[in-house]
């Protein structure tokens, strides 16, 4: 072979030879980008699979027969943070596009600092490590809440700190702001910013401001600036520049105090009917007998009307109105508890002031205009009432339990005339009849004996809303009533 040819078969060798290795590292490149979609899985996934990775690397290069041995928790953290780093760096270097930058910061532990609750959803919430590892002895229940300081941006998934690096996996969770809180704030004069919260802070809506001196329930507060904000609804809130807390109008001390709740039966629902007993159940009972309930009492005549009927039906023979009877009567179960049972809803709440509570009394007190007096019974607006079982269910509606008066006790034996309970309990005070007001209780006694025998509400200084023989009306204290033995007063 001439110089010439050797020359040109030298060449050809040559440029083969770098075409291969061309070829080579364009490969090594590819297998280099896969990793990355690795890192955007589930952070218990993307542990796994970067192990792998590792393993495979160690493989190719020979150095898993010359490492060091090690324990499983020391080799985990290392692995995972080495793997992130080996596999996306080239990639920053090689490419500058969105994509990437996204898949290579999702990488890194970005923590945020916050304060608020996490509430799980109705699944358990696994625990992770700050650095991604999954706890396997522990977990967050359904449906609780979680304070959290901590928001954990990890492998593209969002985590919040629980406890001391354990991070709940925020798929699960539902985020809010501040801490739980219950109370009212009135808001200044001159009216309140509306603002809401982010994690960047609080902002102003831009918003009309909240009317001045108007009354806030708020559900949580929070802090920032020196400040604390008060949420007042979803994502609204007010600060203490613009707003003042103000505690519920309550009553004294030693005064019977106001509920916020709704007040539940007091006593023996679903009572039997003997002997001495009054109210509604016994009205319907003589009523189907055909007997007078000029007054309702259940007596002898009762009893052994009760009797005949258990006799006939093939119930036990004993005098007394029991479910079984009462339904053999053709009234219903639900009749049988219901009447029991009812107790004035509830018509104010943490923010109404002291008339508000006045005004949902006397309210109450309309709905049974026109029902028919029923001696012992107090219930619902559908039947009928006495006078003190008209007290006892607007003082319900506005927030006031008088047990141990109630509206079952009352149709019991003896407990007629709870006019004379309301009458001696001290925790309704007397005032001056001349100072007398406006949702004030007024009492009566018998002309002839002088025993107290009458309630009713003043609307003003000369009229009320009572129920009296044989309705409930609106009256003056003046005629018809007997003797005035003085007033009370329900709310200071």
């Amino acid at each position: 072979m001439n110089k010439k040819s050797k020359m040109f078969f030298v060449c050809s060798f040559a440029l083969a030879m770098l075409a291969v290795t061309t070829q080579q590292n364009v490969k090594a490149d590819t297998t280099t980008d896969a990793p990355v979609e690795n890192v955007q899985q589930p952070v218990a996934q993307a542990t796994q699979e970067v192990n792998t990775q590792e393993v495979t690397t160690q493989a190719s290069t020979q150095e898993a027969s010359t490492s060091e041995t090690t324990t499983d928790d020391q080799a985990q953290t290392p692995v995972v943070n080495d793997a992130v780093s080996e596999k996306t760096q080239p990639v920053q270097e090689a490419t500058t596009t969105d994509e990437t930058k996204t898949q290579a910061d999702s990488t890194t532990s970005n923590i945020t600092h916050i304060q608020g609750v996490v509430t799980t959803g109705n699944e358990v919430t696994f625990l992770y490590t700050q650095d991604g590892q999954k706890l396997t002895n522990r977990a967050l229940g359904p449906n609780t809440p979680w304070y959290t300081d901590q928001k954990l941006a990890y492998n593209g998934g969002t985590y919040y700190r629980v406890a001391t690096n354990e991070f709940a996996d925020g798929q699960n969770l539902t985020f809010s702001y501040g801490s739980a809180a219950d109370g009212i704030v009135r808001v200044q004069p001159y009216g309140a910013v509306n603002y809401t919260r982010s994690e960047a802070g609080f902002a102003k809506t831009g918003k009309p401001n909240f009317a001045g001196n108007s009354v806030w329930k708020y559900n949580r507060t929070d802090n920032a600036n020196g400040k604390t904000f008060y949420q007042i609804a979803s994502n609204v809130w007010i600060n203490s520049d613009d707003a003042t807390t103000a505690p519920a109008y309550q009553n004294p001390n030693g005064w019977l105090q106001i509920h916020n709740e709704q007040i539940k039966p007091v006593g023996n629902v679903g009572y039997p009917l003997y002997n001495g007993v009054e109210g509604i159940k016994t009205w319907l009972v003589r009523k189907y007998f055909g007997y007078s309930n000029a007054h309702t009492i259940y007596d002898g005549n009762v009893a052994n009307s009760v009797r005949s009927l258990q006799s006939r039906v093939g119930l036990p023979v004993t005098g007394i109105v029991d479910l079984n009877t009462w339904k053999a009567m053709g009234f219903s179960d639900a009749s049988w508890t219901g009447i029991d049972s009812y107790v004035a809803p509830l018509r104010t709440n943490i923010t109404s002031s002291r008339s508000d509570h006045i005004e949902a009394m006397i309210n109450e007190a309309y709905r049974y205009l026109g029902k028919p007096w029923i001696s012992g019974a107090s219930s619902s607006p559908d039947y009928g009432v006495d006078c003190s079982g008209l007290v006892t269910q607007a003082l319900y509606a506005s927030g006031i339990d008088s047990a141990p008066v109630s509206s079952i006790q009352h149709a019991q034996p003896g407990n007629e005339w709870n006019c004379q309970m309301y009458w001696n309990d001290v925790r309704i005070p007397h005032v001056n009849f001349n100072e007398r007001q406006r949702g004030d209780l007024i009492f009566f006694t018998d002309p002839s004996s002088g025993m107290l025998w009458h309630v009713g509400i003043l609307l003003d200084a000369s009229t009320m809303v009572e129920s009296w023989p044989y309705a409930v009306q609106i009256h003056s204290i003046y005629s018809g009533r007997g003797n005035i033995a003085g007033v009370k007063r329900v709310f200071a």
